[in-house]
């Protein structure tokens, strides 16, 4: 058996899955662990990773160094994206973690993301076989990527990231009506962008990945404690998403704090991610959003295991 261990550095949430082959060929969860720092908080004005969230992130990082020498023999793959992948102390940042924690960090390109997360999101979805977007929302970035056959037909990266958006748009919770008018003026203008981009043909369903996706399905389900196999795979359509949203948008941080179904450290951004699921929706004219549990992070163990 191998084993394989992939580290998610995002903007928003660092992430761990260990994964093992089987005897017969498949691949077993052994762990994953995941840890909203916000890395990426103020990459917009400051242009480079805030003290003391490189700190926090890399006392992270070696917690999960050390869970993960629970299952040795293993291979470790760390990659980092778009907060580092900007961060004009991004060589420093990369520097420390390896002096701190021994671990090599990889800074990915948005194309390596996009491969890395559609084989990861399709790995578990074998009934996908109809023209789709799929879409990854992060906090420094989002990435469409258009699929045909299983294989990728075109790609865009954006800067329509949760943490980003957020910090340029949202500051009042309930929210203000004009502050996400100005949002959802913005989304529409970007990803008619990115339509015009990906037209190749136009998609006839949505495959989103990452925390605002399935956060939105466990709201939608009640699903708590959180349960993997109870949220990938489900749907959520366009108006359910409305409807989630619109409620969202009543709520106080407070009041969303109590919400079992939102992971604390996710309350504010889940308005700026819920517009971005919704836009989409719209701009695509899909009615239907499949969700998947799965995106870089297997990708990465998949990757790792067939080189």
């Amino acid at each position: 058996m191998t084993r394989v261990a992939s580290i998610d550095i995002g903007t928003n949430t660092v992430r761990l899955l260990i994964l093992e082959t089987t005897p017969g060929g498949s691949l077993r969860e052994l762990d994953q662990v995941s840890a909203i720092t916000r890395l990426g908080k103020g990459m917009d004005t400051e242009k480079k990773i805030l003290g003391d969230r490189m700190d926090e992130t890399i006392s992270v990082l070696t917690n999960f160094r050390d869970e993960c020498r629970k299952f040795e023999p293993l291979t470790i793959r760390v990659v980092a994206t778009s907060a580092v992948r900007e961060a004009s102390n991004q060589d420093y940042f990369v520097s420390q973690a390896k002096k701190e924690t021994g671990l090599e960090i990889e800074v990915i390109s948005w194309e390596e993301e996009a491969e890395l997360m559609v084989k990861g999101v399709l790995w578990r979805l074998p009934n996908i076989e109809k023209d789709i977007l799929i879409f990854d929302i992060g906090g420094g970035s989002t990435e469409y990527i258009l699929v045909r056959g299983r294989q990728i037909v075109s790609a865009v990266g954006t800067q329509l990231g949760t943490v980003r958006l957020t910090d340029q748009f949202i500051s009042h919770h309930p929210i203000n009506v004009n502050e996400y008018k100005a949002l959802e003026t913005h989304l529409r203008k970007e990803l008619k962008l990115v339509k015009d981009q990906l037209s190749d043909f136009s998609p006839e369903v949505l495959v989103g990945t990452a925390g605002t996706v399935t956060t939105l399905a466990a709201i939608d389900g009640n699903v708590y404690p959180y349960d993997p196999e109870k949220i990938h795979g489900t749907s959520l359509t366009f108006n359910r998403v409305e409807e989630l949203l619109d409620d969202l948008k009543k709520k106080s941080l407070a009041e969303r704090v109590t919400m079992n179904t939102i992971e604390k450290g996710r309350e504010d951004l889940i308005i700026v991610g819920g517009a971005l699921v919704l836009e989409a929706l719209r701009i695509f004219q899909c009615h239907l959003l499949i969700v998947s549990e799965h995106g870089l992070r297997e990708g990465l163990v998949l990757d790792t295991l067939s080189n």
